[in-house]
């Protein structure tokens, strides 16, 4: 099973006033955690999606990074540059889709979404929280063409959700946790986690 990443990144954190991907987080920045993760739990090609900035990051010979012109456009309009990117490199024939600011997403997580993949044979396999699937998720060659038609203002939601049949799902309750305003980042550091849960 080829699997290909795609990391997110693209957003100019409008909310929070300041790069989220450039948040310290476990002495690293959040987005080089968020690549670590994918690096270490998958043996693919990572592949970074920037837009608005170009962040600093430890080289890595299955690292590379693509410049979503679009970003503006919508998250769509990234992930489908990823997905291209990635098919037009090699023979992928799954793609994990990660955001850059899911901190507690781990390395057991990512790998808990491959045994399920392996397991059902679903064409997609999503994180569940918050009673919804969501990402990180990961997409079978059977849906690129579906993943490649998404709306550039949309994500990846509406065809999780178009999909049930063909979907199976690994619990993530910390999937609601991301760094969208100053004050998800203030909980954040005090570790208020019912602040998240509301």
């Amino acid at each position: 099973m080829k699997i290909g990443t795609i990391i997110l990144a693209a957003g100019n954190s409008s909310r929070l006033g300041k790069p989220k991907q450039l948040i310290p987080y476990n002495g690293i920045s959040l987005l080089q955690n968020i690549v670590n993760m994918a690096l270490e739990a998958t043996n693919g090609p990572v592949l970074l999606v920037e837009g608005a900035g170009t962040y600093p990051l430890r080289p890595n010979p299955r690292l590379k990074k693509v410049v979503n012109n679009k970003w503006e456009s919508g998250m769509g309009s990234s992930i489908k540059l990823g997905l291209n990117t990635l098919v037009n490199q090699g023979n992928i024939t799954q793609v994990l889709v990660l955001l850059s600011d899911q901190p507690f997403v781990s390395i057991e997580l990512i790998k808990s979404l491959i045994r399920k993949k392996i397991e059902n044979h679903t064409a997609i396999v999503a994180s569940f929280y918050q009673e919804a699937p969501g990402v990180p998720a990961i997409f079978d060659q059977s849906v690129f063409q579906q993943l490649n038609s998404i709306p550039d203002e949309g994500g990846a939601k509406k065809l999780l959700l178009s999909n049930s049949k063909q979907l199976s799902l690994v619990r993530f309750d910390e999937g609601n946790i991301d760094i969208d305003s100053p004050e998800d980042l203030e909980a954040f550091k005090n570790s208020d986690w019912e602040y998240f849960s509301k």
